[in-house]
């Protein structure tokens, strides 16, 4: 059973955006695989995200913006435009490459703006695959709810297995969670990553109490492993298959070796990053 504890650190990012970036270096992609890069956005000063991510490109990736509170206008390079709202995601996968924007809005009244950006690595086979974008409206989440928790499923199966909760999806499962009993038991899927970040509550693992919006990172053994809450509770819970091969990282872009970081820069300088301009909308 192997499990490290991210704590994350403050930092800027984009033309000045705060947030906390709770993990995302290469030095410890061998912990996280497939999970490149965690960072969470939350403030109710327009001066901290006003600023946003204006274009920049990517490439080798994919990123899940979740918004739980606020807007986030964006627009890509394949013409996809739109607002994020409260309760939405947005699902891109850069492919061979991508230009976009997101600059956040926070929301009409309280100016509040929180929510989490994920990078996904891509497999060698589908790091030059075709650019798609999927926009998840809040009336389409599912809802899972028993006697065990409340949840809201982004993305694969929630199901009880005995007295664990089983993530039977064969992709990326990501849950926004809510403890409804003291306990829970979450099977860990073989040769995957799981990760745990508390938003509100107390939520313990192994009689450590993980400080809010930290993240515990399991894997990759098959075990069931218990989540304790005293009161109400929060957290989000992501698992993906590890890809377990070598990752060239610069910047937006993730390879597989640096020749390929190589003709990605060289690509961006001759205007010819974006190998495929025509979108893929996934329902």
């Amino acid at each position: 059973m192997t499990f490290h504890i991210f704590r994350g650190t403050e930092t800027f990012d984009g033309a000045g955006v705060k947030l906390k970036r709770i993990f995302g270096s290469p030095a410890n992609y061998n912990i996280t695989d497939p999970f490149l890069l965690l960072d969470y956005f939350g403030s109710d000063r327009p001066e901290d995200y006003i600023s946003g991510f204006p274009w920049h490109p990517h490439r080798g990736i994919q990123t899940i913006t979740y918004v739980m509170k606020g807007r986030v206008e964006h627009e890509d390079s394949l013409g996809n435009r739109g607002v994020i709202r409260s309760g939405e995601i947005q699902w891109m996968n850069a492919g061979s490459g991508i230009f976009h924007q997101e600059m956040p809005i926070g929301d009409k009244n309280s100016k509040e703006l929180w929510g989490f950006q994920l990078w996904i690595n891509l497999p060698s086979v589908n790091k030059m695959s075709k650019p798609s974008y999927r926009s998840i409206s809040a009336l389409n989440v599912k809802m899972v709810e028993n006697e065990s928790v409340k949840a809201r499923v982004i993305s694969g199966n929630l199901e009880k297995y005995g007295e664990s909760i089983l993530v039977s999806d064969s992709g990326i499962a990501y849950f926004d969670i809510e403890m409804k009993s003291e306990s829970i038991k979450i099977k860990n899927r073989r040769g995957y990553t799981s990760l745990l970040i508390p938003i509100n509550g107390e939520v313990y693992y192994n009689n450590i109490m993980l400080d809010n919006l930290n993240v515990l990172a399991i894997g990759p053994q098959e075990f069931d492993f218990e989540i304790l809450s005293k009161g109400k509770s929060r957290f989000l819970f992501i698992s993906g298959k590890r890809i377990n091969e070598e990752v060239a990282w610069y910047g937006p872009i993730v390879m597989n070796n640096w020749s390929e970081i190589e003709q990605s820069l060289l690509d961006l300088k001759n205007g010819n990053f974006v190998r495929d301009k025509s979108p893929i909308f996934v329902e």
